[in-house]
């Protein structure tokens, strides 16, 4: 359907970490509403340098211009996975990108990498580690707002949060025209930060009068998606079926990615899920989270080791 231009609601960290107790309030009110509207909201006043984001999308260039044969090397490293571009598929339909995937303990670990490969790495180190930060206040933010009996940081650690450069290309052929990169989708994740280039793309259902059925083939048929339009320094939050699961209050986001006809660029995506053993039952399906990405996703688990 014909996307809109409004905004999805725009949360400051800042103020989800505020010592004054009104204003955390206020902010984590704002941020689980946002989450039982859209599934999505955009986060600003973050305090990530901006330098940390642009040597990353720096090293992105050079890591993604290197041969397939040198990525595909670098993703058989223990913690890494390489996604080669429209290997994977949605319902049929590529995705039309290739992303490098990492886990937190790749940088703890020695191995054999491409040049490009250490310097991506390098410079994704602390970007994955301030997006670690704000996900523990999110994840608390959540939690006390609800008033849930168990913490959501509880049952996540650091180990089981991820990064990935996602690239964006038109292939050199007259017959990719098409804007749609990534068709509609939810994520197997708890929650998702996505920081996009200038280019963006990135769209998310309005879900605001959907309560039941949240299936991606019901939302793609009936709701009208809407462009995140971040603006400088803000990232999108994207609440994952797992979150839902947690949390029957939460909405999963159903989003895909369009970009202008031609345009290259990047999404930097952290994510996160809990520990392997967490209970994630939803409905009639009693199982955990091994199980749950063991149906739904198996690549993920792929270099995913459990401590």
């Amino acid at each position: 359907m014909t996307s809109q231009t409004s905004l999805i609601p725009s949360i400051s960290y800042a103020e989800l970490v505020h010592h004054d107790n009104d204003t955390r309030y206020m902010a984590t009110a704002q941020l689980t509403q946002a989450l039982k509207v859209y599934g999505a909201c955009r986060i600003r006043d973050h305090g990530i340098p901006q330098h940390i984001i642009d040597n990353c999308l720096e090293k992105c260039e050079g890591f993604f211009a290197g041969t397939a044969g040198e990525k595909a090397t670098d993703g058989t490293h223990p913690s890494a996975r390489f996604v080669p571009f429209a290997s994977e598929k949605i319902r049929g339909e590529a995705h039309r990108s290739e992303a490098m995937e990492f886990q937190s303990s790749v940088y703890e670990q020695a191995g054999k990498w491409s040049e490009q490969g250490r310097q991506l790495v390098d410079a994704l180190k602390p970007f994955h580690e301030e997006c670690n930060r704000i996900m523990v206040h999110l994840l608390d933010g959540i939690s006390a707002s609800l008033n849930l009996t168990r913490s959501l940081n509880a049952i996540h650690s650091k180990h089981n949060s991820f990064f990935a450069p996602y690239h964006y290309r038109f292939e050199d052929s007259q017959d990719d025209n098409n804007p749609l990169r990534v068709p509609p989708h939810i994520d197997p994740t708890t929650m998702l930060l996505c920081y996009q280039d200038s280019y963006a793309g990135l769209e998310v259902a309005d879900l605001s009068n959907m309560s039941r059925n949240l299936s991606t083939t019901v939302i793609q048929k009936t709701a009208t998606f809407i462009p995140t339009n971040c603006q400088p320094g803000e990232f999108v939050l994207l609440a994952g079926h797992i979150l839902r699961r947690l949390v029957p209050d939460m909405k999963h986001s159903v989003h895909r990615v369009k970009r202008p006809v031609g345009t290259s660029g990047f999404h930097l995506n952290y994510w996160i899920i809990p520990d392997l053993d967490t209970g994630c039952d939803f409905g009639d399906k009693k199982e955990d989270v091994t199980e749950y990405m063991t149906r739904v996703f198996p690549a993920a688990l792929q270099n995913t080791v459990q401590v």
